[in-house]
């Protein structure tokens, strides 16, 4: 049985941001208190350029399984829900070649996977969007799948002309739910191949000119600098944290979920990642959202961490317009370069904690 969400809208009298810059410690990147300050507004496999932080291939391979993406496809970006107990476990976000994760309120984060050409039969719980990560699904060009939107998602999603597919409109036929509780709002979950016929029925462009965000070594590359960095710790708030431990014999990061494993529903495996991308960004409580909805300020520039095969590097990012590809460079000024699998973009707010060990 399928279930409408009611969406509740509410007059945003003006946004007010809260952040403030922390500093380094040696393990662990901390960000103080935050206050108040007005918001304003084909080849997909590239070696990097000269650079003493890729060294060499490692012993492993890279996986078989990984499908790169390929340029010129246009790749889809769906909102996944990851609150509380009743979302997990969450279906599809295996197949995806990058995952964002972002704060909403309440202190819970959401998903956003990024699919370029696989085909998982469950993608879910799907929920609603909220303006910040149309930043992202911008960034590469995606079809973006939600299910209803914060109020200022649906004024950018118009504004924007975001190429959208929207639960409360599109539920029937690209949405179905995994129980009969009509309460439960989060059990909908789509496929890509829905996805993909009703985009093709509308009209959606299916190839884009935009250049990938992201480039690939050709085979599994080790860093020859950084720290070690075996245990990966993420609190995003007080209530919400999340994690990766790494696995020295697959060469790659288990990922946790508030102390837990995170499964995927069709799988029945744990959530593993190659590459993991730590961005901080300032971020606070949208002034006089009464449902206590954020904003983060992702424009300008920052610092981060590229974490790969149990090491971790120091990066800055930097992103000019809503729409433009946020560029992340290493100490030497090159962009970084993905090794073959999954990559977590971790966008993290400055009052949060990042810890790795």
């Amino acid at each position: 049985m399928f279930k409408r969400g009611l969406l509740l809208m509410a007059f945003v009298l003006s946004i007010s941001m809260v952040a403030c810059n922390g500093g380094d410690k040696t393990n662990t990147l901390d960000a103080s208190t935050a206050k108040d300050s007005t918001v304003n507004g084909k080849s997909d496999v590239i070696q990097p350029k000269a650079t003493a932080d890729v060294v060499k291939p490692l012993v492993t391979p890279a996986p078989a399984n990984f499908i790169f993406p390929e340029e010129g496809i246009r790749p889809v970006a769906v909102m996944i829900d990851n609150e509380g107990t009743k979302s997990l476990p969450q279906g599809g976000l295996n197949n995806a070649q990058v995952i964002y994760e972002m704060v909403a309120e309440g202190g819970e984060t959401r998903l956003m996977p990024v699919f370029w050409g696989t085909d998982p039969k469950l993608v879910g719980p799907v929920r609603s969007s909220r303006h910040y990560f149309l930043d992202y699904s911008m960034e590469h060009d995606a079809i973006y799948v939600h299910f209803g939107w914060s109020p200022m998602a649906k004024r950018d999603i118009s504004k924007l002309k975001i190429n959208n597919i929207n639960g409360v409109a599109n539920g029937g036929e690209i949405f179905w739910d995994l129980t009969r509780d009509r309460y439960n709002w989060q059990d909908s979950y789509t496929s890509m191949e829905k996805v993909l016929s009703y985009a093709k029925r509308v009209k959606y462009r299916a190839n884009t000119d935009k250049k990938h965000v992201f480039t690939y070594n050709k085979s599994d590359m080790e860093l020859s600098s950084g720290k070690s960095a075996s245990k990966i710790s993420l609190a995003y708030s007080a209530s919400y944290k999340a994690g990766f431990t790494y696995d020295g014999v697959k060469n790659s990061y288990l990922r946790f979920r508030k102390g837990q494993p995170q499964i995927e529903r069709v799988s029945g495996k744990q959530l593993e990642a190659k590459n993991i991308i730590i961005q901080l960004v300032k971020s606070g409580t949208i002034l006089g959202d009464d449902k206590g909805r954020q904003q983060l300020i992702n424009l300008g520039k920052g610092r981060g961490w590229f974490i790969t095969n149990g090491k971790a590097v120091e990066i800055t990012w930097s992103k000019e317009s809503r729409a433009s590809q946020t560029k992340y460079i290493d100490k030497n000024g090159n962009a970084v370069v993905l090794n073959p699998g999954q990559t977590w973009v971790q966008i993290v707010p400055e009052y949060g904690k990042v810890t790795i060990d």
